[in-house]
């Protein structure tokens, strides 16, 4: 009697030894690979923050400026740099906001999104409180009050840390951005 042979087809496959040797490389390379987006996560954010504080300080300005401005066109009873309007005296501590008329002193710095989505220092229902905070000083020159003064010099600081550094150290690194405005007499 004749013996038949039946051949038997090879199948090409991994052996699960050579599985998990892939699979420990591939995850080693993933894990090697995390911090680098992890950071790259963190710059991308510090970026978006110092855009919107760059953004933030030059509205205040702005906002500032436009203030002398109505006073100019408006013929304010005390001049551009108007009592009702600009503070009496030159002023580190002040705000100013797109849903206020006037500069108020008052030491509130925090800046709240409105429902509307707008930066405003109002806490108003519905508003939530932002990391941002602004800061608007006044320094009237030749004098310190707003009466006699022929120029004032506005700087408008705003942080996402904690505390205000002086203009100086006012940098990305301390979370802090600026911009300084010099505001003449037209009229």
């Amino acid at each position: 009697m004749k013996t038949r042979f039946i051949k038997l087809k090879k199948y090409a496959a991994f052996s699960f030894v050579e599985v998990m040797l892939s699979v420990t490389i591939l995850s080693i390379g993933i894990v090697g690979v995390m911090p680098l987006f992890i950071s790259n996560l963190r710059v991308s954010m510090d970026s978006r923050d110092q855009i919107i504080a760059d953004m933030l300080a030059q509205e205040g300005t702005e906002l500032v400026q436009s203030l002398r401005d109505n006073n100019l066109v408006n013929g304010a009873v005390g001049g551009i740099f108007d009592g009702a309007t600009f503070p009496g005296s030159s002023s580190s501590n002040c705000r100013i906001s797109y849903d206020t008329d006037k500069i108020i002193c008052d030491g509130t710095y925090q800046l709240n999104l409105d429902a509307n989505k707008f930066y405003t220092h109002k806490a108003d229902t519905g508003a939530v409180a932002t990391k941002f905070k602004r800061k608007i000083s006044v320094a009237y020159s030749p004098n310190s009050d707003n009466t006699s003064a022929t120029k004032a010099e506005i700087i408008s600081m705003t942080i996402w840390g904690n505390v205000f550094p002086d203009i100086g150290s006012c940098n990305a690194g301390n979370k802090c951005a600026y911009t300084k405005l010099i505001l003449t007499k037209w009229n």
